[in-house]
C-alpha cells in the first residue's frame, strides 16, 4: 500500500497526459481542469503534486482588506497545492510574490489559481510553481476579497475538495478525486509500465501498429 508521500513522489515521475489518459479508461473524467490554467513561467520539465487546499475569492467593488486572506495563506498545511478559485474573474491578482514566499515556508508544493498572477520576477526566484490564467498588475482590492477556504470550490470547470490530489506539469492540471484513488494509482503502475514499453519498442525501430497492438497504449 502506498502512503501519501509515496502517492505523491510517484505523480511526480509521470506526466499529467498519462493521468488523464487512465482516469479516461477507468471512466473517471470531468477531473482535467480547462487548458487556460498553466504553468506561469515555462518549464517543460516541471512536475509538482499535492493535497488540494482550497479557497475562495469573491467580486466585490466595495475595499476590503485582506484580513481573511492573510489568515488563508498562515492556514496553508505542508505537502498543499493551494488552490484559489473566483465567483467571477476580477481582472486582478489572485495571487503574488509574497503569498508564495509564505506557501514556500510552511511546506506547500505549489499554487493554482483560476484568474491572474503577479509577482513573476520574485515567484521565479523563488522556484514556487504557480499556475494560473493570466499575468495581472492590479491589487485585488476594491476588485475582490477572500471569502473562505479549506472548502469545495470549483476551478478550471473542476469540483475539488480539501484533501483531492493536484497534480500539475508543463501539459496543464488534473485532480485526483480522493474516493477513486486506489483504483487509479493502481491503473497508473500498470499503465506506467506499458507507456515504457512501448516507448522502449518504438526507439528500437518497431512498427506503431504492432507496439499498439502488443501493449495497448500509445
Amino acid at each position: 500500500m502506498m502512503t501519501n508521500s509515496d502517492r505523491l513522489a510517484f505523480l511526480e515521475t509521470l506526466f499529467t497526459p498519462l493521468v488523464s489518459d487512465t482516469m479516461d479508461r477507468l471512466g473517471i473524467t470531468g477531473y482535467v481542469f480547462d487548458h487556460t490554467i498553466q504553468s506561469i513561467l515555462p518549464d517543460p520539465h516541471l512536475r509538482v503534486a499535492g493535497f488540494a487546499f482550497p479557497c475562495r475569492v469573491v467580486p466585490t467593488t466595495e475595499y476590503v482588506e485582506i484580513h481573511k486572506l492573510l489568515e488563508m495563506v498562515d492556514a496553508i498545511p505542508s505537502d498543499s497545492i493551494v488552490l484559489v478559485s473566483s465567483d467571477a474573474d476580477i481582472d486582478a491578482a489572485l495571487w503574488g510574490g509574497l503569498m508564495s514566499t509564505r506557501a514556500k515556508s510552511l511546506g506547500a508544493r505549489a499554487a493554482i489559481v483560476g484568474g491572474g498572477v503577479r509577482d513573476i520576477a520574485q515567484i521565479s526566484a523563488l522556484g514556487f510553481p504557480v499556475f494560473g490564467i493570466y499575468r495581472c498588475v492590479k491589487d485585488i482590492r476594491r476588485r475582490g476579497y477572500m471569502a473562505e477556504y479549506d472548502i469545495v470550490v470549483e476551478i478550471g470547470g473542476v469540483r475539488v475538495r480539501p484533501g483531492d490530489i493536484i497534480f500539475a506539469d508543463a501539459n496543464g492540471v488534473v485532480c485526483i478525486p480522493s474516493e477513486h484513488s486506489d483504483v487509479i494509482f493502481d491503473a497508473l503502475r500498470t499503465n506506467l509500465r506499458g507507456e515504457e514499453r512501448t516507448a522502449a519498442d518504438l526507439l528500437l525501430g518497431k512498427k506503431a501498429v504492432d507496439v499498439f497492438g502488443e501493449y495497448g497504449t500509445f
